[in-house]
């Protein structure tokens, strides 16, 4: 049974201190318990951005947060933006360019476009068109809705994240170190799971397949966070966002493939909350960030309260939704060995242009000697029950010769084997993976 619970956050720049359930989402407490109905309730899984609001300085969707991750949290909502009758300048460009028709995504809409301004005051359309790639427009052509944020920009001074609430009070089952999660998986092993981003845990809370009130947050653990070098590796903190590692240098230098995989996959607002030890523990077989970690010959560590150990992330999985995790078990970090001169493509098809779910996706990571193919990773993604290691397409791109490519492309298209669906056919898939092979492929031999 769900306990309450006390939390406190700052709420458009107001303290704020309230008693919740443990199984409720920060949605529901906005709209039901403050009144706040800006975020709007539309697919309740993180695709229609119809529920973003701006916490900590980053767009998220509220439908994916549970409440008592937002204890000590900045939050910014639709109703705060306004100064008394005084618009805010993105307001004021929506109204004037005609980029308000029905309004159910326009709060959604607005609040992404504030969390880029205050972040980049002077983006650029492909910047800005990115910043709303998360909120979905059933009435406009997204033209007008560009021109009024492009109109707003340079209006809107820049702000750094508000500072997190001095008032927070304890939540419910917050691990403030590593060894108090453990405790609290062994204590409850099998019962309680963990939660980070929520991105794909909240969408089966949705569907009925997960008890809310039996997730835990970890997001405050410090030894799961951070990106750094270690001796001849880079490591990556399970808690590591997908937005932090398409930015990152470090990333960019010595896993080229995960950066590549990070930017190109999902809305911001999923980029901002997905971890990638959530993405690993989940175990999607669509997973890009999952993919790249292939690709990269990853390995993660992996820790309970009684022993520590390290597994390739090409093993982890057993099949959609299923991994080797013991009940007591948490993924901490991912260690990726570090090459000279490594290169790393990544290429998806989604099911619509935008941010959606990929049907097929390919991540390839080379290092060359003199011209010459000198070590080859390539994994796929949807084209298994897990994300799959193309053994025989790494051989064919490793020999080498003028027609290299062209046995990759017939050796992918026997490695790929997934099971039909409603998507798309096996024969398809298998097309459109050597289509996105040669496409990675190319783009490497071009850097």
């Amino acid at each position: 049974m769900a306990e309450s619970i006390d939390i406190a956050f700052a709420l458009n720049r107001r303290p704020l201190r309230l008693r919740v359930r443990s199984d409720r989402r920060l949605l529901d407490v906005l709209r039901d318990d403050l009144r706040l109905m800006g975020a709007q309730e539309g697919c309740g899984v993180g695709e229609c951005g119809a529920c973003t609001i701006v916490l900590d300085g980053r767009a998220v969707n509220s439908c994916l947060v549970m409440a008592y991750q937002a204890d000590g949290a900045s939050i910014e909502t639709i109703e705060g933006l306004a100064a008394g009758e005084k618009l805010h300048p993105l307001q004021e460009a929506f109204v004037e360019r005609g980029a308000i028709q029905c309004g159910a995504c326009s709060p959604g809409m607005i609040l992404a476009a504030k969390a880029l301004l205050d972040l980049n005051p002077t983006p650029d359309s492909r910047e800005i068109r990115d910043a709303i790639s998360g909120n979905l427009c059933r009435c406009t052509g997204y033209g007008r809705i560009v021109a009024a944020i492009g109109r707003a920009a340079g209006a809107v001074q820049s702000t750094r994240p508000m500072a997190r609430s001095s008032g927070a009070a304890p939540s419910y089952f917050r691990p403030r170190s590593l060894e108090e999660a453990l405790e609290i998986l062994a204590q409850r092993a099998g019962e309680a799971r963990p939660i980070a981003g929520g991105t794909n845990v909240l969408v089966g809370a949705q569907e009925g397949r997960i008890e809310r009130g039996l997730l835990f947050d970890v997001t405050a653990v410090p030894e799961m966070q951070g990106i750094e070098e270690r001796g001849d590796a880079l490591w990556l903190g399970a808690l590591v966002t997908h937005a932090d590692a398409a930015v990152s240098p470090l990333v960019a230098r010595d896993a080229p493939v995960l950066g590549a995989a990070c930017r190109a996959s999902t809305a911001p607002q999923i980029r901002n909350r997905a971890t990638v030890g959530g993405s690993l523990a989940s175990a999607l077989v669509t997973s890009d960030a999952v993919v790249a970690l292939v690709a990269s010959d990853a390995i993660l560590e992996i820790v309970s309260v009684s022993a520590r150990r390290e597994i390739p992330a090409a093993e982890l999985s057993a099949g959609p939704g299923t991994t080797a995790l013991e009940p007591d078990e948490l993924i901490v970090g991912v260690r990726i060995p570090r090459r000279e001169g490594l290169r790393g493509a990544f290429a998806r098809l989604g099911q619509r242009q935008g941010p959606a779910v990929a049907k097929i996706s390919v991540g390839v990571a080379m290092t060359f000697r003199e011209g010459q193919p000198e070590w080859v990773r390539v994994a796929l993604g949807g084209a298994a029950s897990t994300v799959l290691r193309a053994v025989e397409t790494e051989g064919a791109l490793a020999a080498g010769g003028y027609d290299a490519l062209q046995k990759a492309k017939e050796a992918i298209r026997a490695e790929v084997r997934p099971v039909d669906d409603h998507r798309s056919s096996r024969e398809y898939r298998r097309e459109m993976a050597a289509v996105l092979l040669e496409r990675a492929v190319r783009e490497l031999a071009d850097g």
